[in-house]
């Protein structure tokens, strides 16, 4: 019957080293290069080996007629030593590898709630300026988003007014009219931009317009805005 050990000593400029038995952690058995069968590359520590157990002249413990085992064979070595090393490093690997996943699903599935939201919050905001020009109401406080389907000339009739005609998504068009007298201008607005508004909404067969985008001075009206380009103007 051969024995089994790991080898826990190597010498390579002597090629000579010890082997300690897996079942009797205090005996080592010496082991040289010679005694090594089919010498595939270098003895490494760590490395297990089976051999037939002898004795020299002076009674000491040597492994004959030994082989290497190859390393995908070690792990079963020692139960609780380096196979249970070997099998932590393995499943940290893997608990790793599940909880990125995990994050990336946790961060995808929060921002398709953000987009869900914000697309339902959307479709309500033009819901309700498609039922005020359908229905023909005026001062009423709406807020939606469109594109600039034209830019009109400034208003200087009194207060002014930067003026242009945004296409709502649902097809509708308003007119904003915006009191530079009051608040800042929107700089190089252009055709094809996407402006966000909230404002007062007054009823025209033309689809209607949105003034007080703006705030108010003297703090008896609803404080309106624009939002262009991520500034907010009011």
């Amino acid at each position: 019957m051969r024995d089994k050990g790991q080898l826990v000593r190597w010498n390579d400029a002597k090629g000579f080293g010890f082997i300690q038995l897996g079942s009797e952690a205090n005996t080592e058995v010496f082991i040289h290069i010679s005694a090594l069968q089919n010498k595939q590359r270098r003895p490494l520590i760590g490395d297990t080996v089976t051999f037939e157990l002898s004795e020299d002249s002076r009674g000491r413990l040597r492994a004959e007629s030994a082989e290497i085992e190859p390393l995908a064979a070690q792990t079963t070595l020692t139960a609780d030593g380096a196979s249970n090393v070997q099998g932590k490093a393995a499943d940290s690997e893997h608990n790793k590898t599940v909880r990125g996943v995990l994050i990336r699903i946790m961060l995808m599935l929060v921002a398709l709630a953000i987009a869900s939201f914000a697309s339902n919050s959307v479709l309500a905001a033009n819901l309700t300026l498609q039922q005020a020009y359908e229905q023909q109401r005026s001062d009423q406080q709406v807020q939606g988003t469109g594109v600039v389907s034209r830019i009109l000339p400034d208003d200087n009739k009194g207060s002014r007014h930067q003026k242009f005609i945004l296409q709502l998504p649902h097809g509708q068009t308003i007119l904003v009219a915006h009191n530079i007298d009051l608040a800042p201008r929107l700089p190089e607005l252009k055709v094809g931009d996407t402006v966000t508004f909230f404002g007062e909404y007054e009823w025209n067969h033309r689809g209607g317009v949105v003034h007080w985008t703006h705030h108010d001075p003297a703090g008896r009206h609803i404080g309106g805005w624009l939002k262009h380009n991520g500034k907010t103007y009011q």
